[in-house]
């Protein structure tokens, strides 16, 4: 309970900090505070990565001023998606950390990108879906590495 209390902490913190450090997206976030979640997917139950999924978007939205805005809706969506094919997929065991992550990625922007189509009610949004991709790509594989390197440290502890 206290190791899963001090993910939702940091994973809050995380989603806050990163609401603030530009990118070049209007709107976009970096995704960093999503390495725990894939950590639980890969190496945990999905009920823990979802609920570790809904408790960093509400307590980070809480927290940055931004709960119930399109943002809050778009990445709160895309965040159990991600939890939810990661977590399936990582019981096939076709795929690594770092596979995980990238499809992980994929999943949570086009969630994203749909929930955000619905609220402005045009596609047009769609047209930054690739670039979206591509930098999110570099999000995916520090966040792999990030849940390999947590994998490590809390294998040891336990």
């Amino acid at each position: 309970m206290v190791v899963f209390s001090l993910m939702i902490a940091v994973s809050s913190v995380v989603y806050v900090v990163e609401g603030i450090v530009p990118f070049p997206v209007p709107g976009g976030k970096w995704g960093f505070s999503n390495f725990l979640v894939l950590y639980l997917s890969a190496f945990s139950r999905f009920s823990d990565a979802l609920l570790l999924a809904i408790s960093k978007s509400l307590l980070g939205s809480i927290l940055s001023g931004s709960i119930f805005t399109p943002g809050f809706f778009m990445g709160f969506f895309g965040s159990i998606a991600a939890a939810f094919v990661q977590s399936v997929l990582a019981k096939t065991n076709l795929f690594g950390v770092f596979g995980l992550s990238l499809i992980g990625m994929v999943s949570n922007n086009i969630v994203q990108f749909f929930v955000g189509s619905l609220l402005i009610g045009s596609r047009a949004i769609y047209m930054l879906l690739p670039l979206v991709m591509i930098l999110g790509t570099f999000s995916a594989l520090a966040n792999a590495y990030l849940a390999s390197q947590t994998q490590k440290i809390i294998g040891d502890m336990l």
